[in-house]
């Protein structure tokens, strides 16, 4: 008997709809709906997208992040301004983290317009005692990610770790919030099995094809959700992944929950309406800096 059939099997909570939200009669996105903060903790949301043109005016963040990361095939890229200096173009397969902290404005637009842009945007929470850290961002190209390879299986180190395999970002220590994001490509019927740490939740969003998490299954675009976190837990779990005929595309998210109350109000997390009014004003009386628009609708 191998060591992985020794370990615990991790259940399933329950497979999640993505609803569609238009922006536009060309733009939409598929959004993970409100749910119980204990089941995806320190994440507080995720939409996958898919924008050939307009995007987003500039606008504030304060108290978490904002990430993107385009999918691999994603046929065109973003071109992300913030308030602080940064103007970056994100290809396809790169990720991109704003790290808001205090506060900063940015804008997302395409870096073609006309040609869709397809990919994930992720808000993660950060703790109370990181929340006023100064702003950062953190950029990691396609090319820089790690990779582990099985049968039939490519799994892509977006951000946190695998198997000894490091994300160029878990080295710099402005990171508030380390998580793991592993971009999963299977092909037709192949399986592999993922050790998760039983003190992180954890979910799966099917971005392509149809996917079996151990009994369940799912399509996209819907999310997976684990079972949640275990307080203290020092153990890990199997959860076992198999392809449909079609093969599969994913995104895994974990990460150890903060255990915090949140308070949200549109672009800014805190943890008190107190808080709140801090961003509000912050943002009102320019301290997140200035950005002006590079397009109008």
């Amino acid at each position: 008997m191998c060591g992985q059939e020794l370990l615990k099997r991790r259940a399933v909570h329950s497979v999640v709809d993505m609803p569609l939200h238009r922006f536009d009669a060309r733009t939409f996105a598929h959004q993970l709906p409100p749910l119980p903060a204990g089941l995806i903790d320190p994440f507080l949301g995720v939409d996958a997208f898919d924008m050939p043109h307009h995007f987003f005016l500039p606008h504030p963040h304060g108290g978490m992040s904002a990430v993107t990361l385009l999918l691999d095939d994603s046929p065109g890229g973003v071109i992300n301004r913030d308030s602080h200096g940064d103007h970056s173009t994100i290809a396809a397969g790169d990720l991109h983290w704003t790290q808001a902290g205090s506060g900063i404005i940015h804008e997302e637009t395409p870096s073609q317009p006309g040609q869709s842009a397809r990919g994930l945007q992720i808000f993660v929470n950060m703790a109370r005692a990181r929340k006023q850290d100064p702003a950062a961002v953190f950029k990691t190209e396609r090319t820089e990610m790690p990779v582990w390879q099985g049968e039939g299986a490519r799994l892509k180190v977006a951000a946190g770790s695998y198997t000894g395999l490091n994300a160029p970002i878990s080295n710099d220590a402005r990171w508030a919030t380390p998580v793991n994001l592993w971009a999963i490509e299977l092909e037709a019927h192949a399986h592999m099995d993922l050790t998760v740490p039983d003190a992180h939740n954890a979910f799966a969003i099917v971005t392509h094809g149809a996917l079996s998490v151990g009994d369940t299954d799912a399509q996209a675009p819907q999310t997976v959700l684990m079972s949640p976190a275990q307080v203290g837990a020092l153990s890990t779990s199997v959860v076992s992944l198999q392809a449909g005929e079609g093969g599969a595309q994913l995104v895994w998210f974990s990460g150890a929950p903060l255990r915090e109350p949140v308070v949200q109000h549109g672009p800014f997390v805190g943890n008190t309406r107190e808080d709140i009014l801090a961003y509000i004003h912050a943002f009102q009386s320019g301290a997140m800096g200035e950005l002006p628009a590079s397009f109008t609708r």
